[in-house]
C-alpha cells in the first residue's frame, strides 16, 4: 500500500530540467492475457527504448542510469498487485517503487518533475476512509486508500460481555439484573470503541469513516461518537463480524464511491456559485492559472478529461493559458506546455491544497463553464 506521506514526499521533488524522472506506471495485472509470461516486461522495454532513441549525448547516458534500477527491480518483481508504479532519478538519489491494485495503464515518461498526475487522481478517487465494526463485545478496524485494504488489528480492547444464566426461586429478577449488567458492559464496550475511534483518528486522518456491524450496535456507537466525527461517518453496512477483508473492501468501497459522487456534484455547485458572486471562486483555465500564480488557490477542481495546453516561464514557472511573447510577470521566455493542468496539479498539491477531479453528471456541469476552477484561500 502506497501511503499519502509517500505521495507528498514526491510532489515535493525539486522540478529540474537538467535532472529528469523516469516515471513508469506498469500494468501487472495478471488477469490480463496480455500480461502473461511476463510480457508487461516486454512492455516496459518497448517504451524504455521509445525514449532512449529520441535522446543524444549526455541526457541519453542520464537515462540509462535512471532506467538500470528500474528495469533490475521489475526483472525480478513477481506480479502482487494490478499497477506497478516506479520513479527513479539517480541524479538525486530517487527511486521509488509502490503498487496498487487499482488498474491504470502502462505509461512511461521521462520529464524534469515525476509524472503524479494518474497517483495524485488515484487519491481523489480512492480517498483514505476507516471502516469500524462492531458487535456488543468485538470491534475490529481497518484503513482504506487507494483501493486497498489493511486491518488494524489489536487496535480495540476486547469487552468480554456474555449473557449469563440464573437459577433459584427468583430466577426472573435474577435474569433481569444479570441483563441489565450486559446492557451496562455493552455500553461501556461501545463507549471505549468510540473513544478510541477518536485516538485512531488523529492517527490515521480518516476522510471518511463507515459503521459495519448489527444495527444497534453501529447506532449505538455512532450516537457515542464525539460530534465532529459522526460528520464523517457517510453510511452503515450489516456485515458479519467476521467478513473477509476482501469483502469488507468490496461492500464499503461501493458506499464510498457513491458518496464520492455525490460529494463532486456539491462541489461543483459551491464553485460555480462562488465564482458566480465572484466571492472565493474562479472558473476558466486563464482566472484560475492567475489565482495559482497569486498562491490563492486552496482546492482545484477539474473535470474528468479535459485538458488544455499552454505555456510555462523557463524562469519563475508561471503558467499561461495562451501564448504571450514573454512571461507577464518577469518577462522570461516561455516553453510550451501540453497539459497544463497536469502542471497545476502538482503546484497546488505540493503546496497543501487539494485537488478535485469531478466525474459523471458533475464533470458535465463544469465542463460547460469551462472545464476547471479554484475555490480560493482570500
Amino acid at each position: 500500500m502506497i501511503a499519502r506521506a509517500e505521495i507528498d514526499r514526491l510532489l515535493e521533488h525539486p522540478s529540474s530540467p537538467g535532472s529528469p524522472v523516469l516515471s513508469v506506471y506498469l500494468d501487472v495485472d495478471q488477469s490480463n492475457a496480455s500480461n502473461l509470461n511476463r510480457e508487461f516486461e516486454a512492455a516496459l522495454k518497448t517504451r524504455l527504448r521509445t525514449i532512449e532513441s529520441g535522446l543524444e549525448g549526455p541526457a541519453r547516458d542520464a537515462f540509462a542510469k535512471d532506467a538500470a534500477p528500474v528495469t533490475r527491480f521489475v526483472a525480478d518483481y513477481q506480479p502482487r498487485a494490478r499497477t506497478l508504479i516506479l520513479f527513479s532519478d539517480e541524479s538525486a538519489g530517487l527511486f521509488f517503487t509502490g503498487e496498487v491494485r487499482a488498474a491504470l495503464p502502462t505509461e512511461v515518461r521521462y520529464e524534469e518533475a515525476p509524472w503524479l498526475r494518474p497517483l495524485v487522481e488515484l487519491a481523489d478517487e480512492y480517498e483514505r476512509y476507516g471502516v469500524i465494526m462492531v458487535d456488543k463485545e468485538r470491534a475490529r478496524v481497518f484503513t482504506v486508500f487507494l483501493g486497498e485494504i489493511e486491518e488494524q488489528r489489536d487496535a480495540f480492547a476486547v469487552a468480554s460481555v456474555r449473557h449469563k444464566k440464573a437459577s433459584g426461586t427468583d430466577h426472573l429478577r435474577s435474569q433481569m439484573n444479570f441483563q441489565r449488567q450486559d446492557e451496562m458492559h455493552v455500553r461501556w464496550h461501545l463507549k471505549h470503541v468510540a473513544e478510541l475511534t477518536d485516538a485512531l483518528v488523529r492517527v490515521h486522518a480518516f476522510d471518511r469513516l463507515v459503521l459495519a456491524g448489527p444495527v444497534t450496535a453501529t447506532s449505538e456507537l455512532h450516537r457515542l461518537l464525539p460530534k465532529r466525527l459522526r460528520g464523517r461517518v457517510v453510511g452503515t453496512l450489516r456485515l458479519p463480524f467476521d467478513a473477509r477483508p476482501d469483502d469488507v473492501l468490496r461492500e464499503t468501497l461501493a458506499l464510498e464511491q457513491a458518496v464520492e459522487r455525490e460529494d463532486e456534484k456539491t462541489c461543483v455547485e459551491q464553485l460555480l456559485t462562488a465564482a458566480g458572486k465572484e466571492n472565493g471562486g474562479t472558473v476558466g483555465v486563464a482566472a484560475t492559472l492567475t489565482a495559482l500564480q497569486e498562491g490563492r488557490v486552496w482546492r482545484l477542481v477539474y473535470a474528468d478529461g479535459f485538458t488544455s495546453a499552454g505555456g510555462e516561464c523557463a524562469s519563475c514557472r508561471a503558467l499561461f493559458a495562451a501564448d504571450p511573447p514573454a512571461c507577464a510577470y518577469c518577462g522570461g521566455a516561455l516553453r510550451p506546455i501540453g497539459d497544463l493542468v497536469e502542471r497545476a496539479i502538482e503546484r497546488v498539491a505540493g503546496t497543501g491544497g487539494r485537488v478535485e477531479l469531478v466525474r459523471d453528471e458533475a464533470a458535465r456541469r463544469l465542463l460547460e463553464a469551462g472545464g476547471i476552477g479554484a475555490l480560493l484561500r482570500f
